[in-house]
């Protein structure tokens, strides 16, 4: 896999769609400061709008093509020969690049055990030479045991290619109203029936309405845009919810007006100046690449 620099510009890609709310939609903020505000309401910007926060957009995307990652893995599909696959990132021993490997890790000189080959502290200590740090070195190191998600949507050590903008509300004026309450309850799991002194209540943005999502992908090959793509194809398909209270209801939608646009070396001084527009790619054609680059990949042993 090419290790792509965020010291210069290869290329970016701009994609944009609507979100159409087929339930209700739940994006919990913290407990409101109003006197007879909802147990759990809906973010909203200053104005009162709701929206959905990019980074809660980014983890459904990111979540869904681990699964999909993990997948391959266990198919042991490659691509070029290099594995396919997603560490857990919320667990630091199981992540590829972890923080420390040791106690002593201080002192390591890059063999002090198993977990020095992706212990980022040892990375550092090995790229070190005669007190000055080889940067370049280093990156290397990280990119090598970064697993594939970690290196398109960051870790603690890689910034992320990806930016997901907040999706703000494109239609208020078609709703009725902007939000609507809705009862729960507590349940007994043991009885399996409400539990009594629980209840409460929260705040859902309507069914139908549409929030407008863009996405940024910088430097990034078109088979790993296309990898992107399948997690926004399932929302295409209402089979990826987003927000809060999935299992009971709100949260589904699907993708409609997706536009992929490309801005390359060769045209990108056209796009900046504002005197030319980025290539339009179909996503048929990338998720056509992606499929194309895992039958040349394989399987590996």
């Amino acid at each position: 896999m090419t290790l792509h620099s965020f010291w210069h510009f290869e290329n970016r890609w701009l994609i944009t769609a609507t979100l159409r709310m087929k339930t209700a939609l739940s994006v919990g903020a913290r407990a409101s400061l109003m006197p007879t505000g909802s147990d759990l309401p809906v973010i909203k910007t200053p104005e009162g709008i709701p929206f959905i926060p990019g980074s809660s957009l980014k983890g459904v995307v990111r979540a869904y093509t681990e699964r999909l990652l993990r997948t391959m893995d266990e198919l042991k599909q490659t691509r070029q020969g290099e594995r396919l696959w997603a560490c857990d990132p919320l667990d630091e021993r199981e992540r590829c690049v972890i923080a420390k490997c040791g106690e002593h890790c201080e002192n390591c000189k890059g063999n002090c055990c198993r977990d020095c080959g992706r212990c980022k502290n040892c990375m550092v200590r090995r790229a070190t030479q005669n007190n000055r740090l080889d940067d370049e070195k280093l990156t290397q190191e990280i990119w090598q045991c970064s697993c594939t998600a970690c290196r398109l949507f960051g870790s603690p050590w890689l910034a992320s290619r990806i930016s997901f903008q907040d999706a703000m509300l494109s239609n208020r004026d078609n709703l009725l109203r902007l939000t609507e309450l809705r009862d729960g309850v507590g349940i007994d799991r043991d009885l399996g029936s409400a539990k009594s002194g629980i209840k409460y209540d929260f705040e859902t943005v309507p069914a139908g309405a549409e929030f407008g999502i863009t996405i940024v992908v910088e430097n990034a090959d078109e088979w790993e845009v296309g990898l992107l793509l399948l997690a926004l194809e399932a929302m295409r398909k209402g089979e990826l919810p987003v927000g809060g209270k999935t299992t009971r209801g709100p949260g589904w939608g699907e993708i409609v007006n997706l536009k992929i646009q490309k801005v390359g070396m060769e045209n990108f001084l056209d796009y900046l100046t504002g005197t030319g527009q980025p290539a339009e790619i179909w996503n048929s054609e990338l998720l056509q690449r992606l499929a194309t680059a895992l039958q040349q990949g394989g399987s590996h042993a």
